[in-house]
């Protein structure tokens, strides 16, 4: 009895109770029905699971694909001990994304419709086959790390060498699939023309969908290269932390600048200052996705601290979370004239599915060669030529 009270700890209780909880509104979405495990209607039938679990779910996956990119076709080889890394990142992300289509369509069993019923003119056309391309694209450019556990010598090499082939077109099929995703999940909204407020419809829609992406996806690698470091014992370059936080702030602001410009050219700049609750939760988005990270990244204490980069991404990735949820929830209430607040079932299946991909990741960290095994700079900040 002693022995396995030892074992149940904090975390792990928090974790049961989110897997029972999650398993129970499994059950109520799958056996009682809809309205049972939802909030949902036919005025809003997109709510939290497509607002998070979609949208935020492949945003923040985005940085899969860009530091892919810099490492095997621009050659910036100091990232490439967290490459692997990055890529498993995105793809537990397009896992999940996958899997909370189960819940949200309801029937998984179809999943092959879209497969062999093509419908071209169709948004969803396009993202469904995005994401089980990319998904297996990012499978194929993770799959070194499972190879290399395979006990048969021979065998072993012929597979990585089989790999090591074909890995600069994985990763240019994985750079043109996520990019197009990126930018076509924003085309879902630019047919809802008089639907969507006017401070979130725009014709530009992909393009803004891709600009807040990247910098997003760059933080989540950030949180968790630093979750990494501090409490698994990972040995890194934490230098890197800086260098990604150099990207995100102009990144961030050119999607501010092109943000408002856009508001400006639809003569959308009137509704900046209504009394009206879409003003607030658009300043809200503002303050946190743009202003925050940009005014804390150039603070010197915060760039030049690890757990500052962590708190500046976190705030990052909480705006992007703003800025997709006012997309695909607050911008369509005032016109179907509901207000959707998620059932806790939904929040329950959320939750697990974000729980589920952590401890796959803890897990693939602890047991994997994710990270090389390497000695950490005795100074976290020192420039590239300043190392030894």
């Amino acid at each position: 009895m002693s022995q396995i009270m030892r074992k149940i700890t904090l975390w792990r209780a928090i974790s049961a109770v989110i897997f029972a909880a999650g398993l129970w509104a499994t059950y109520l979405r799958f056996f009682a029905g809809w309205r049972a495990a939802t909030n949902l209607s036919d005025g809003q039938p997109w709510g939290i699971w497509v607002g998070v679990a979609t949208l935020c779910g492949v945003g923040l996956s985005a940085g899969g694909f860009a530091i892919a990119g810099a490492v095997y076709l621009l050659g910036m080889e100091r990232y490439h001990a967290i490459s692997r890394a990055s890529v498993m990142i995105a793809f537990l992300g397009y896992l999940s994304v996958a899997a909370g289509y189960a819940w949200e369509l309801g029937l998984p069993w179809n999943f092959w419709h879209p497969i062999v019923m093509w419908n071209r003119k169709s948004v969803l056309f396009e993202v469904v086959w995005c994401i089980m391309l990319y998904t297996t694209v990012l499978a194929l450019e993770f799959s070194p790390a499972l190879l290399e556990k395979i006990p048969h010598q021979r065998i072993r090499e012929l597979a990585l060498e089989w790999h090591h082939r074909i890995l600069i077109g994985l990763v240019l099929i994985g750079v043109l699939l996520s990019s197009l995703h990126q930018s076509f999940l924003g085309g879902l909204f630019i047919i809802f023309k008089g639907k969507v407020y006017p401070l979130w419809y725009s014709n530009y829609q992909t393009t803004l969908f891709y600009l807040s992406a990247i910098p997003a996806g760059f933080a989540m690698v950030i949180i968790a290269l630093y979750l990494c470091h501090r409490s698994l014992g990972v040995k890194l370059d934490l230098g890197i932390l800086k260098d990604f936080s150099r990207v995100i702030t102009p990144l961030l602001v050119i999607f501010g600048l092109f943000r408002f410009a856009d508001l400006a050219r639809q003569h959308a700049m009137e509704y900046l200052f209504l009394a009206r609750s879409e003003t607030f939760y658009f300043w809200l988005e503002m303050a946190l996705f743009i202003v925050a990270p940009v005014v804390l990244l150039n603070l010197k204490k915060v760039r030049e601290t690890p757990i500052g980069l962590y708190w500046a991404s976190a705030i990052t990735v909480m705006g992007f979370i703003t800025h997709r949820i006012n997309v695909s929830i607050t911008a369509l209430e005032r016109a179907t004239g509901t207000h959707y607040v998620p059932k806790w079932s939904e929040l329950a299946v959320t939750i697990m599915l974000v729980a589920t991909a952590v401890i796959a990741f803890r897990w693939a960290v602890l047991h994997l060669k994710i990270f090389p095994r390497v000695e950490p700079r005795t100074r976290w900040l020192a420039e590239p030529a300043e190392a030894d």
